[in-house]
């Protein structure tokens, strides 16, 4: 067990009490006996993809147990106004919105993190071809390397790589760890991969200053009218 992941086991235990709830209870919501999750816990088992989903899905901060940074996404007027576009549309608004996310933040005076660059380009990627693949696929597609190199930067064999970015497998929270260190891509986004554009955008959008905020969604709101057209 590596070092990192055993400061997630620590976030873990500490979330857990923060939200004061017991080992039993927190078993039950994750359809497992309190003995499994104290063996989890205690890193003698590794927490499962199916597990980090259901806890993401009551509203657990999951990537501050990888990270030790909260990112809390609240939604955001600007991912309302793509989700209520036709189908035909959403792939230009998809585009705007991804550039207009990148330079909102830059004129608001922040600097685009790792993790904040590679939601940009997934955006982009999205809008571009216009298709939804597996994030693992569309992860190194991204970064443009081949399969065996990226099975590699994760620590996989080639055949259990291919499973991974076929999306017939799921990585556990000890892989999920270790792509997040080797590609800078969030954990969310794999967990919560059929909303992962609303996530995206509106993550980035509280990085975005108010009056900028303003402008953009302005902007967007003429956006839309021209593309419902």
């Amino acid at each position: 067990m590596s070092n990192h992941y055993e400061e997630f086991l620590k976030r873990l235990v500490q979330y857990r009490l923060q939200v004061n709830m017991t080992q039993e209870k927190i078993g039950q919501v994750l359809g497992i006996t309190q003995s499994q999750l104290s063996k989890q816990e205690l890193g003698k088992t590794i927490m499962t993809f199916h597990s980090l989903c259901i806890l993401m899905d009551i509203g657990w901060d999951v990537d501050f147990l990888f990270t030790g940074e909260c990112s809390r996404r609240e939604p955001s007027e600007i991912s309302a106004i793509l989700e209520g576009m036709k189908q035909e549309s959403r792939r230009s608004m998809l585009e705007f919105i991804a550039w207009a996310l990148e330079k909102g933040i830059e004129q608001s005076g922040n600097e685009l993190s790792v993790e904040e660059q590679r939601e940009i380009s997934l955006l982009k990627l999205r809008s571009s071809t216009g298709i939804k693949q597996p994030i693992m696929y569309e992860i190194r597609k991204i970064l443009g390397v081949a399969q065996i190199p990226m099975a590699e930067k994760i620590g996989v064999n080639i055949k259990k790589y291919r499973s991974l970015e076929r999306a017939q497998i799921y990585p556990d929270a000890e892989l999920l760890l270790d792509i997040y260190e080797a590609t800078g891509c969030r954990p969310s986004l794999f967990l919560a991969s059929d909303r992962m554009e609303t996530l995206i955008i509106d993550g980035l959008w509280s990085r975005v200053s108010p009056d900028r905020q303003k402008d953009i969604l302005a902007i967007t709101s003429q956006v839309d009218k021209f593309l419902r057209k």
